[in-house]
């Protein structure tokens, strides 16, 4: 996997902030104050590696974005921590009420008993869509995708495919 997540958050940053049809709305979502719980399964060179867990911290908008912070850790001890950007849209189809959210965010891995990224300085960025509840809950998808953007040559990468529970504090 290379960068392409990453420019799928910035073409995705273009779009304005509401659309609508027939039967079908979508609009930028405020994601104030969201704390989300993942659970997921980590590949390396395409093989199933382990498994995650990670914790997000979403803040007041600025500008179109969240800001957000994220850290996760995984069965080999391998940590990351990161500070950066959230976007989300709500669509409502046909009554259903869905969502489809974008990250990027620059953060620190540490390495412990886990994968050789190359770099302490590693980009995290993915997409995730899913289910928005009563009350500020949501459950999604996500997959990401985390490398040092080949900040040095060594740049193996690895990728996390999500199970993500969110809830909104107002």
């Amino acid at each position: 996997m290379d960068g392409r997540l990453a420019i799928l958050f910035n073409l995705v940053a273009l779009l304005g902030d509401s659309y609508e049809g027939e039967g079908w709305t979508i609009a930028r979502a405020d994601m104030d104050n969201m704390l989300t719980t993942s659970y997921g399964i980590v590949q390396y060179q395409e093989a199933s590696w382990g498994e995650e867990l990670r914790f997000t911290q979403t803040f007041k908008k600025w500008k179109r974005f969240n800001p957000v912070i994220d850290f996760s850790i995984t069965d080999k001890g391998g940590a990351w921590l990161g500070f950066g950007l959230y976007q989300q849209f709500n669509m409502d189809i046909n009554g259903t009420p869905l969502f489809i959210g974008f990250t990027l965010v620059p953060g620190i891995y540490m390495q412990g008993e886990d994968v050789d990224l190359g770099f302490p300085l590693e980009f995290r960025s993915g997409v995730e869509m899913g289910v928005r509840f009563n009350n500020g809950w949501q459950a999604s998808l996500s997959f990401d995708h985390r490398s040092n953007a080949d900040v040095v040559a060594w740049n193996p990468g690895l990728e996390t495919i999500q199970l993500r529970v969110s809830k909104t504090f107002n």
